[in-house]
């Protein structure tokens, strides 16, 4: 039973300027020591980090040092700008 499947797989959910870049949402592979900010860097998006990116795990605000685990859902949240 879906033995050919990726158990090791998050989805990336995405936001704002990086919606536009990467899509809404994403299915990705990372392995058992993968940090979000290991897997933002792997996106191509580090450019974000010193923009105040916010990240969020399974719904729950994070530091950029928090481990991923199979399944999780983690969302790039750009800031929001005024006018």
């Amino acid at each position: 039973m879906g033995a050919n499947q990726s158990s090791d797989s998050i989805t990336v959910l995405c936001f704002g300027p990086l919606a536009e870049i990467l899509g809404r949402t994403s299915q990705i592979s990372i392995n058992s020591m993968s940090t979000c900010k290991q897997v933002i860097v792997d996106l191509g998006l580090e450019e974000w980090l010193n923009n105040g990116l916010k990240i969020a795990i399974n719904g729950e605000m994070c530091d950029l040092d928090s481990q991923l685990s199979a399944g999780d859902e983690l969302a790039l949240l750009p800031p929001v700008s005024g006018g």
